[in-house]
């Protein structure tokens, strides 16, 4: 995931200061997840151990906040550029949009959980975080399509990107 996002920061960075803060946030939410899903490379599975209930409530919070500035901020823009066009790139946003949304409806179901969570649904956590990856990875898949597309339709209609 790391690695897809370092290919879209490349192709996208500096055309929206809100999407390359975004972007920024995503990378942030990826080394967290990464750090609390132990697939970190620096650590073996002997010296892994649940995390502690204030490290689980900042990653839910950073997964919450990245979801809403997709929702509040990013998306908006989106539309809004999509609506001036034509054609192919609204129906795209139509396509990818609900993908989103089912990604979007998985974070907040796992923020719901965790965010302050019980002993006994710290359980379930490794399994919710194997979960979350793949639907995390699908939404950003989702979302740097759609960031693509704008940036073709901005080019084309000739607005400022």
């Amino acid at each position: 995931m790391l690695t897809e996002l370092e290919k879209t920061k490349r192709a996208l960075t500096g055309k929206h200061k809100a999407i390359d803060d975004w972007l920024e946030a995503r990378q942030a939410l990826l080394v967290e997840y990464i750090r609390l899903a132990g697939l970190s490379p620096s650590r073996s599975k002997q010296q892994r151990c649940l995390p502690g209930c204030p490290e689980l409530q900042q990653f839910c919070e950073q997964l919450v906040d990245y979801v809403s500035a997709g929702h509040f901020e990013i998306y908006h823009h989106v539309v809004n550029a999509f609506e001036q066009a034509s054609g192919d790139s609204l129906e795209l946003a139509k396509r990818i949009y609900p993908h989103i949304r089912s990604c979007t409806e998985f974070a907040l179901e796992f923020n719901d959980k965790y965010s302050d969570a019980s002993e006994e649904q710290l359980l379930s956590l490794d399994e919710d975080l194997n979960k979350l990856g793949p639907v995390l990875e699908d939404r950003f898949k989702y979302e740097d399509r759609l960031i693509s597309a704008l940036h073709v339709v901005e080019t084309l209609s000739g607005q400022p990107g």
